[in-house]
């Protein structure tokens, strides 16, 4: 099989991952010791042409990504199933392709999923989303967007959201063109076409955030953590982004290097776990951390490489910890 983004629950027994096939992925789980792998949600699907039509189209899906809620009721995820009823809303024959972040019940993972992020058409969607740990409902993704001023230049940045807006208020918010519908996500990260941030993380008393900043001037990537506020998500606009984007100056350089990148905390918050590209290959490294009394990070000593695997480290999928 051809496994990958794997997740473990809050009480550490059970793995959550996603199985890769052909032209589709699963949604799996196994126990933490190992054991039997159950797919609790199929992306499997088939072509199909539209009646009356010559357009054939595809009921498949990618799933990715997925992590459990604090309470490990509840598995996020990525997915593109919103090209189905994007065709059938709009009648546009361009599908929606770009995933965005969803949820399920574990206890009922086959029900439809509730939508909690939408992305920005043709601009590749959603990526990393994970709960905040010390606010069950919202969530932190990266978002791709292009500029409306500039259709050429995109825009890669950090959202913060209420995860149960899009079911507060059907209808309301939607799929579309950057600044052209209302939008859930809160920036926490500017727009900027030079400089990328991504891949967050939040420490696990949810005050803060790790992620992954590239620029195109630099061929290295760097690690930086900034503080996230509290009270924002219930009122997304240009309010709430002012008071998300508040903490990116004074945002930490903790780590920098040739394609650095996954930041991940260890469950005491006192470590990042991280990927970086060294003597030509991936491999895991380790940084110990330490945060001063007026909320400032700090890397302490050198960080430690943590394996030598001849390359054999999937640098596009986030290390997980495990609570000894």
């Amino acid at each position: 099989m051809d496994v990958r983004d794997p997740s473990l629950s809050p009480d550490g027994k059970t793995l959550v991952f996603v199985i890769r096939h052909d032209n589709y992925s699963d949604l799996a789980t196994i126990p933490a010791g190992g054991g039997k792998v159950s797919i609790i949600r199929s992306g499997k699907g088939d072509y199909y042409k539209v009646p009356g039509t010559d357009i054939v189209k595809s009921n498949a899906n990618w799933i990715s990504q997925p992590s459990f809620s604090a309470d490990g009721k509840k598995v996020l995820f990525l997915s593109d199933s919103e090209k189905e009823d994007w065709y059938k809303e709009t009648g546009v024959d361009a599908p929606l392709l770009d995933p965005m972040v969803q949820t399920v019940l574990l206890s009922d993972p086959s029900a439809d999923p509730q939508d909690v992020a939408y992305g920005d058409f043709g601009a590749g969607g959603d990526r990393d989303p994970s709960f905040r740990p010390s606010t069950p409902n919202e969530i932190v993704y990266t978002h791709y967007t292009y500029n409306i001023k500039n259709p050429s230049d995109l825009f890669t940045q950090i959202y913060l959201a209420d995860s149960t807006l899009i079911a507060q208020y059907p209808g309301k918010y939607r799929p579309g063109s950057q600044k052209q519908q209302p939008d859930t996500g809160v920036a926490l990260t500017p727009e900027d076409k030079d400089t990328r941030n991504y891949q967050p993380a939040f420490s696990p008393d949810g005050k803060y955030i790790a992620y992954t900043r590239s620029t195109t001037n630099s061929n290295d990537m760097s690690i930086y953590v900034q503080k996230v506020p509290t009270g924002i998500t219930a009122t997304p606009g240009d309010e709430a982004d002012e008071k998300g984007l508040a903490s990116y100056k004074g945002a930490q350089l903790l780590v920098k290097g040739q394609y650095v990148c996954q930041p991940v905390w260890s469950p005491d918050g006192k470590s990042l776990a991280y990927i970086t590209y060294n003597n030509n290959a991936f491999d895991l490294w380790l940084a110990h951390v330490s945060v001063d009394s007026k909320g400032k990070y700090k890397l302490n000593g050198t960080p430690i490489q943590l394996t030598d695997t001849g390359n054999k480290i999937n640098a596009d999928s986030r290390p997980v910890w495990a609570k000894a």
